[in-house]
Parts: C-alpha cells; structure tokens; sequence
C-alpha cells in the first residue's frame, strides 16, 4: 500500500532534460592479442572473435497496447545490434490466460509486457520462473522511486521492469459533442445522468460500451470502484479482501454499480445492440460525433490520433472521472505495465540487454515523442495531451487513486464472461454472486492465505 502514497509525489517530478547518449549495444567480443610461442618465435596473430549472430527475439504484448512507439525503439534496436524484435499481439481480454498457458507447456517469449504489480507474480511463479531486476543499478537508477516501490515484493525481490506511463481509467468523451448539446462534465452521479439524457435528446449515443471485445465493460466497474466503492470499505477494507475476511458480494456500494449499470441500459442510454459493441466501432462512433461517452482507458487516446488526427484529439477529447453521489469522482490510476523476462526463454540474456536498451534517455524519449502520457522515468520529456493534463490535475490534487485491480493478488477472475451474461438477462444478485465466487476461487487457485 506503501507505494499507492509516492504516486502522487511521482508524478510531480519535472520531466525536462537534456538528452544522454543510449547505452552502447551488447554482443560485441573483442579480438585476442597475439601471444609469445615457447620457443620465442611470435605465433600467428588469433583472429578476432566473430560477432554474435544476429537473433530474433519474440516479445508478446496485449492488443490493447499500442504497438507503434515499441516498433520504433526496436528499430533503433537492430540498427544498433543487428537483433530484430517479433512483435506478437495476443487478445486484451485473455491475455493473463494465454501467458498462463505458454509458461505451463515451456513456450516462453522472450520477453512480454504485463499488467503492473506484484500481484503478477503469483500467477506466472515469478521465483521459478522470471528474472529477478532488484540488484541491477542500472535499470534503477532510470526509474522514479516510487515505481521500483510499487514492483518491489515484501522479500525485496523484483521482477518486472515499469514501462510506459501513468495511466487513467474514466469517462472520455467527446467536447463537440457535449458543447452542441449545451452540457458539461457532472459534479455527481445525478448529474451525469440528467446529462446522457440531454445528449440522447439531441440526437447522440451517450454511452458506448464494447461488449463483444468483453473487456471494455469492466471499465465501468474498475472506475466506478475507486469513486463509489473505496471511500466505504477504505484501504482497511482493500486488506480484508486480500486475506478474504471481506466478501465481494457483502459490499453494497459494489452491489449499485451492477444496479447503475442495468439502470443505464434500460434508460436507452447505451448504444442500440450493446453485445455487438467492439473498441473498434467506439473510436469510430465517438470520432464520428455520434458518441458522446464511454467509460474507458487512455489507450483509446493514441488509436483515435490514428483516426482523426493529433488536432482531433488535442482539442475533441475530454476526461472526467466516474462521479459519485456527492461529487465530482476520484480519477482512476494506474501505474505502468511491467517487461518480464522468462528464465528459460530462448534468448533471455539478450532480452535482458533489450530491455536495459529501451529505458536508456533516448529510447525512453523517442517513446513519448510517439505515445506521449505522464513520465515514470527520471528526467523524461513528455508532450501530454489536454486530456492527460487533467488527469494529471486529479493527481496534484490528491483526487486519484490506484487502480484496485493493481492492489489485489487474486484478480476478478472471468469477469468480463460475467458482464457478458448479465447484458442479456440483467440479473443483478446472479452476476454480484459469480463475480464475488470467482475471485474467491482465484485466491484458492493461487494457495493464497485466507483462501484456502
């Protein structure tokens, strides 16, 4: 809990600097000296080592993730080294699956990027199986502080490697769309609201949700947590969840999420078909004007770059919290993904060195050149969007809080197969008690205390 408190401190740090050389490439041997025969004659001169052979090195990521600002830091990679990187997206929503399932039948990536924590390691046996970063200067001394101690577990081991930028969940929204239909962000839920029913009168979708790609509509939950749920149960009650002194299911402010959430839908206030709704379709729609909201991470924000422009994006794109009944709402954070290393990959040592490559200044700047977000690198230039600027407002003013999913060793386990079923049949009590049962079974399935 300790590293939820330096998040706000960490992102206060100035992000100016001049720029420092990369770190030189690796895999280079150099030539032996000729040496002396017994008999006094000098032998011939031993042929320099040859370079290591070029290799390619496999690094998996989920396809939420913007793939372009990696694709440019491997570029300058293999010019450097003569490596290549093989760039392999796997679905968002089972990506914790699939990762489970290639390190039980020995397929290891290289390396791959994951959801940020400690709580990781339980999944994927990260001491029998990950490289372990806590002695390496190198790599620390290039990362905020309160980042290493976010990924630092209670036995000083650490192993994953932040990597990226502070996160946002919320609602964002489209600003045309809002000033047209002569409303702005609420000040509570109530409010929120009286404005998706403005919006609907004037002709546009209020909400958008991506029920067939499963896991946009967790968001709504995620976010909803830190405004309506966290300020009842607390960071005490966080810690009875995490030992299983405290159900799921026996938490009535998460209990009115499922309620608000059936509540919108039969207010007409999402879109019309929500279980053929795709990320995809939402960038298009709100793009578009025909979408004013959804509940959403800030991965949405390069991919709409892609579609409508930098000019779009700067100027259309809006971000308010998930309000609560009193106020305004706690902004949801999220520290940076995590690269990890398996043991037993094929080219480990190599993927150790890529890694040390992609923090160094340059690589890390030209990474927010291309996805710009609030830096948690020391002395890192980053150009952030409007947007990210007021998130960043919420951080300053202590109206943010991390993510609990990043707070929690057992995960909602198949949560977005439960949201699935619960648009078709509504069934409030059905999907609290599945959703509650599932984690539970997460904790026992990982031998966790108080699960057993």
């Amino acid at each position: 809990m300790k590293a939820m408190n330096h998040v706000k401190k960490a992102v206060r740090l100035t992000t100016l600097c001049s720029m420092a050389a990369a770190l030189a490439a690796c895999g280079q041997t150099g030539g032996g000296t000729p040496a002396a025969s017994p008999g006094g004659n000098q032998a011939p001169a031993t042929a320099p080592a040859k370079p290591k052979s070029p290799v390619t090195l496999s690094f998996v990521i989920a396809n939420t993730v913007d793939a372009a600002p990696f694709q440019k830091i491997f570029q300058e990679y293999e010019k450097k080294t003569g490596n290549k990187v093989e760039l392999q997206a796997l679905p968002g929503g089972d990506f914790d699956n699939m990762i489970k399932t290639r390190f039980s039948t020995g397929d290891f990536p290289d390396l791959f990027l994951m959801q940020p924590g400690t709580k990781q390691n339980v999944k994927l046996r990260a001491e029998e199986t990950l490289r372990e970063w806590s002695g390496d200067a190198d790599v620390w001394s290039r990362v905020i502080p309160s980042m290493k101690e976010f990924q630092t577990t209670s036995a000083g081991k650490i192993y994953g490697v932040p990597f990226g930028a502070t996160g946002a969940y919320g609602v964002f929204y489209n600003k045309e769309v809002f000033k047209k239909a002569g409303v702005e962000p609420p000040k509570n839920y109530a409010d929120l609201i009286e404005i998706a029913k403005k919006l609907k009168a004037s002709g546009v979708v209020p909400f958008y949700e991506g029920v067939k790609d499963g896991w946009p509509a967790q968001i709504f939950y995620l976010t909803g947590w830190v405004s309506n749920v966290d300020p009842a149960i607390k960071d005490a009650g966080v810690a009875k969840l995490e030992k299983n002194e405290l159900k799921l299911a026996d938490i009535p402010e998460l209990k009115d999420l499922f309620v608000k959430s059936k509540q919108l839908k039969e207010l007409g206030l999402y879109q019309d078909n929500t279980l053929a709704g795709t990320y995809d379709e939402l960038q298009n729609r709100m793009g578009e004007g025909k979408v004013a909201m959804a509940f959403m991470l800030d991965g949405i924000i390069p991919q709409m770059e892609k579609k409508f422009g930098k000019d779009f994006v700067s100027n259309q794109i809006g971000f308010f919290p998930f309000p609560s009944a009193s106020d305004a709402g706690t902004a949801m954070i999220t520290p940076p993904n995590q690269l990890m290393v398996p043991t037993k990959a094929k080219h480990a040592a190599e993927a150790a060195e890529l890694i040390k490559f992609m923090i160094s200044p340059e690589m890390v700047n030209l990474y927010y050149q291309n996805q710009p977000g609030i830096p948690i690198f020391q002395n890192a230039t980053s150009e952030l969007y409007p947007v990210q600027k007021t998130v960043k407002t919420f951080i300053d003013s202590g109206k943010a809080k991390v993510n609990v999913q990043n707070r929690l060793t057992p995960t909602f386990a198949d949560f977005q197969k439960t949201l699935q079923t619960f648009f078709i049949d509504g069934d409030v009590d059905k999907a609290l008690k599945e959703f509650s049962g599932n984690y539970e079974k997460d904790g026992k399935a990982k031998r966790l205390p108080g699960f057993e």
